[in-house]
């Protein structure tokens, strides 16, 4: 017997305007904007980590999305983000908050114009002052009576914590899963997975732990990742434990746990 064929992802910039413009009269349609940073990560990973990961999380909700009977639109990732944590190491390029959302709002209004009503902006970039500049964006968008939904790093509180929910945490290897955050363990283990060739291993391997509470520091108001860890290589957690097999189980997970809120709210939104 032959396999079911497998849900089909539609990359918008590869179709014809034709074909957009059937797509964005389809009510079944749902456009996934990746948005994600280029950002220091470390010596031994390149600065394309956020955006791999927001590329990624799109296409593995994308599955999910289609099985409950929505039509998947990979839109072009926004490979710029706000990243005021890292901007004074070299190669981060931080856009400033506001232009940020601008962009963000004018991708979504762009693609609204045609017909396309609903959007998941999938998110790999953790720092506060990028979260925040989605958060302007939504609360822009929905003012102009659009489903806006956020996968990943979240300004909600409740979808935000599935990234690294106890259930994600049991996957890592390390001893202080609570404690890997930046260019740790799991976004190592993410570019392990999705383009090997891009981590620098012998490095890795030699980078000894940077156990640093991320959370407190940020509550005491540390701008900069320098404040956080002085001295330190622009990582947190340990390189040396990830594996390629890590980043596969947890992204599922991460995408399972998220697609259900999503599809939920897709449907409220649909009555």
């Amino acid at each position: 017997m032959t396999a079911p064929a497998r849900p089909r992802l539609v990359h918008l910039a590869e179709c014809t305007w034709p074909e957009a413009r059937a797509l964005a009269r389809d009510r079944r349609s749902v456009v996934l904007l990746p948005l994600g940073a280029v950002e220091q990560h470390g010596p031994h990973l390149p600065l394309l980590v956020d955006w791999l990961g927001a590329e990624e999380l799109a296409r593995r909700l994308a599955p999910h999305l289609a099985r409950a009977g929505w039509r998947p639109v990979l839109a072009p990732a926004l490979p710029y983000g706000a990243s005021p944590l890292a901007e004074r190491w070299p190669g981060t390029v931080s856009l400033r908050g506001a232009t940020l959302s601008r962009a963000i709002v004018d991708i979504v209004r762009g693609l609204a114009r045609h017909g396309f009503r609903r959007f998941v902006l999938t998110n790999y970039q953790a720092d506060p002052g990028h979260v925040r500049a989605i958060a302007t964006a939504r609360r822009t968008l929905r003012r102009a009576r659009l489903t806006v939904l956020v996968a990943g790093f979240s300004p909600e509180p409740e979808e935000q914590a599935l990234m690294l929910s106890p259930l994600v945490l049991r996957h890592m290897r390390s001893p202080r899963p609570e404690r890997e955050w930046h260019s740790g363990e799991m976004e190592t283990a993410l570019v392990l997975d999705a383009r090997p060739a891009l981590v620098r291993r012998a490095i890795a391997r030699r980078l000894p732990p940077r156990w640093i509470d991320f959370r407190a520091a940020l509550a005491r108001g540390a701008r900069r990742f320098e404040q956080m860890d002085p001295g330190g290589r622009g990582y947190f957690g340990w390189p040396a434990a990830a594996r390629a097999a890590t980043a596969r189980r947890v992204m599922a997970l991460r995408a399972r746990l998220m697609a259900a809120r999503i599809t939920e709210a897709l449907q409220h939104a649909r009555r």
